[in-house]
């Protein structure tokens, strides 16, 4: 239940994150516009063809009257302006859908992450010192050592050739994106690549943490009045275990979302991460500012949300 104090913190948070995306897109605003170039040279424009684009897109004035326009519009009016290469295409519609696309692939993996995480964790820690216990610490260590995009190239070499070749094409995958959710190869696969490595991060923390717990007093106790050992582990050690690893869920939805870059772009999954890389080589530096714009507010709403679980999970806290 959201009480005052709750709503106070999230929109002091919400402030914040205000803030953070402000002094995000300007630092981003500043720095590209420094850069020697624009998409209007890099299509070989001259003469007065090239000069009423630049007037058009308001570049032929002083930065801090572009700054200051940038920062109104997006702030008063959440217009991140139009793309310079898609002329008259607004930025704004597209990183809201591209946003809501990379959040939708991320929002899984974090979910995968922490579910498959806390499960190897547990099943590691309730039989520690067996082969299980080895056999499970031994892929945690392999699957954290592994970059993801690594594991993102192998999964389509295995589920787009290997398996297509074995089957005769009986078995057809086709790795892209046609806007179906739920399909294996637009979120499930990506997914898997994107969050098996914090995975193992999550099942290596989870693992010490439910080893430290279930050598508690109170565990001994709930077993000396003969409950279950599932009841024991659910109910009393799982709960208690579950703290650490909602501590590192923030560093974790980072390392998701901006490893979103890569997996997008080897799915090609149309998300702010694809669209990132496009418009870099394009030199598009309106739709560059939109990107960063977009993963700034991404990244502070998740933080948020992470936050959020706090509560939920601990009821000491309170905000």
């Amino acid at each position: 239940m959201l009480t005052r104090g709750t709503l106070v913190y999230i929109s002091q948070r919400l402030v914040l994150i205000a803030l953070a995306v402000l002094g995000v897109s300007s630092v981003v605003f500043l720095a590209i516009h420094r850069l020697p170039g624009d998409a209007l040279f890099s299509e070989h424009l001259h003469g007065t063809q090239y000069e009423l684009l630049l007037h058009h897109y308001g570049l032929d004035r002083p930065l801090w009257q572009q700054y200051t326009s940038f920062v109104t519009g997006m702030f008063l009016h959440g217009d991140l302006g139009e793309s310079l290469v898609n002329r008259g295409v607004p930025i704004t519609p597209l990183v809201v859908r591209e946003m809501t696309v990379s959040a939708e692939v991320g929002l899984i993996a974090l979910i995968f992450t922490v579910g498959l995480g806390m499960l190897l964790g547990v099943v590691a820690a309730v039989r520690q010192n067996t082969w299980v216990d080895y056999v499970l610490s031994t892929t945690s260590v392999i699957g954290y050592s592994m970059p993801n995009f690594v594991i993102a190239t192998f999964l389509i070499l295995v589920f787009a050739v290997w398996l297509d070749n074995l089957t005769q094409s009986a078995f057809y995958f086709q790795i892209g994106w046609t806007g179906r959710f739920g399909t294996i190869g637009e979120i499930w696969l990506p997914a898997f690549a994107l969050g098996f490595p914090y995975a193992s991060i999550v099942a290596r923390l989870t693992r010490a943490s439910m080893l430290e717990v279930i050598r508690q007093d109170y565990i001994r106790t709930a077993r000396a009045k003969g409950l279950r050992e599932t009841v024991i582990m659910a109910r009393h050690a799982l709960r208690n275990a579950l703290i650490p690893v909602i501590t590192i869920l923030g560093p974790l939805v980072i390392g998701i979302i901006t490893g979103g870059v890569v997996i997008e772009n080897i799915f090609g999954i149309p998300g702010l991460g694809k669209e990132f890389a496009t418009s870099i080589l394009n030199r598009d530096y309106n739709i560059v500012i939109g990107v960063f714009t977009g993963y700034a507010a991404l990244v502070g709403l998740a933080n948020l949300g992470v936050d959020l679980l706090y509560v939920v999970i601990d009821p000491r806290i309170r905000y």
